[in-house]
């Protein structure tokens, strides 16, 4: 694979403040580029723009089943408030999720802020729940090493990569990784086009100050008719996301609240339950 921008470049493109909470985690993954694979060939079948992969796969069936998908992350801390989950059982806390009905898993790869580790992926391969690489890509290497961890799908974000979404969509795709789009702005939607994702989100979270706002589906459906639609962040209760599935969305990204709750599996019940209502209504 080649023609990837140079990390550094991508990472002074953002035009964001050193202080910010993004560039601050991106600053850092500069740093730990050298700590990446570089040249490893993980053994898997390349997946083409056509083809729908075990991630999207579990989403759709989801979806199909109970009118809506859930995906349930596993985080111990954040920029933003620091470590708030940290010594959390992995394990637990995706049999958990497995058990309250997730289609999927994020697992947080960053290991400054969000105390993450792409181990967390390998370890929960056993479980048979396709995986997530939520990292902060910025290399060929992040790809490599979502692909050697055991991850079905790669967030790619689009603030950062700009017009270079489409060529590590691509290189992701080489590697047998889906792509998963996370869009903020909805003037982000043509590169997000021109990486023929399947996969698109729209990030309630500011990713610069962390603050919330209210994204709609309208858009992203209108752009992405064939897409899976997935709203990621400020989901604090399942109200919140059973919200998100009326406003159009097919999927909800789900941590912090989960990673907080006393009862993650209940937490996820509940949402499809009330999914489930909202479809008998």
């Amino acid at each position: 694979m080649s023609g990837f921008p140079n990390p550094f470049d991508l990472v002074q493109g953002t035009g964001l403040a050193p202080s910010s909470h993004l560039q601050k985690v991106l600053l850092s993954e500069l740093e730990r580029i050298s700590e990446l694979p570089s040249g490893v060939d993980p053994e898997r079948e390349p997946i083409s723009s056509n083809e729908t992969g075990p991630f999207e796969a579990a989403l759709r069936g989801g979806q199909a089943a109970e009118g809506c998908a859930l995906i349930a992350e596993f985080k111990q801390g954040s920029p933003s408030l620091g470590p708030f989950a940290a010594g959390t059982s992995l394990l637990d806390q995706l049999i958990s999720y497995r058990e309250g009905g997730a289609a999927c898993f994020s697992i947080l790869t960053e290991p400054r802020y969000f105390l993450g580790s792409s181990q967390h992926i390998a370890q929960a391969v056993a479980l048979g729940v396709p995986s997530l690489y939520k990292g902060f890509v910025i290399s060929e290497g992040h790809l490599l090493d979502a692909a050697a961890s055991g991850a079905k799908a790669v967030l790619l974000i689009a603030r950062v990569l700009k017009e270079h979404t489409a060529t590590f969509a691509e290189a992701a795709r080489a590697l047998g990784l889906e792509p998963l789009v996370e869009l903020h702005d909805l003037t982000e939607i043509p590169v997000a086009q021109a990486s023929r994702a399947r996969l698109v989100g729209i990030n309630a979270r500011d990713l610069s100050t962390f603050t919330l706002g209210a994204p709609s589906a309208a858009p992203l459906r209108a752009a992405f008719p064939d897409a899976v639609l997935i709203r990621e962040s400020g989901l604090a209760t399942p109200e919140n996301a059973v919200e998100s599935f009326s406003a159009g969305f097919d999927a909800v990204l789900i941590g912090e609240a989960l990673m907080r709750s006393t009862n993650p599996k209940g937490f996820l019940e509940r949402i499809l339950a009330g999914s489930r209502a909202r479809a008998a209504s």
